[in-house]
């Protein structure tokens, strides 16, 4: 199975400290057994969130080079996203980094994302995948 990683899944693996964080763990040791992805967008939201949660560069750096990049494909974002994306952003009012994720997803021909975001959901053709719903809230 293709799966895109978000950037939110990211940055909670990334940053969070207290116990809800192994619900996180659980979850990405379940996945690498998939083919997963994401794209450089989501590299620069980790990277920027996580710095506001007291995260430096380096130590989230070497997370995505140590801990993700080893099992996830990086997807280029070029200009033929655009199209796609436009659609995205105008057919369902997405944010505009979501409607990119959604293009470079189609392109790779990925359905299926890892995100809490639930504006997703509004994408029939795109299965989310999260902590359920049941389990405690996910605040890093």
């Amino acid at each position: 199975m293709k799966v895109f990683l978000d950037s939110c899944f990211l940055i909670y693996l990334n940053a969070m400290v207290d116990e809800k964080r192994r619900l996180i763990e659980e979850l990405f040791r379940r996945l690498i057994k998939e083919q997963l992805f994401t794209n450089m967008l989501v590299v620069d939201e980790v990277l920027y969130i996580s710095r506001k949660y007291g995260v430096a560069y380096e130590t989230t750096l070497e997370f995505l080079k140590s801990i993700v990049l080893p099992y996830t494909e990086l997807l280029s974002v070029e200009e033929e996203d655009l199209k796609p994306a436009e659609r995205y952003l105008l057919n369902y009012g997405l944010k505009p980094s979501d409607a990119i994720h959604l293009a470079t997803m189609e392109k790779a021909g990925i359905s299926n994302i890892v995100s809490e975001d639930q504006e997703f959901d509004k994408v029939k053709e795109i299965k989310r995948i999260w902590i359920p719903p049941d389990a405690p809230p996910l605040k890093p």
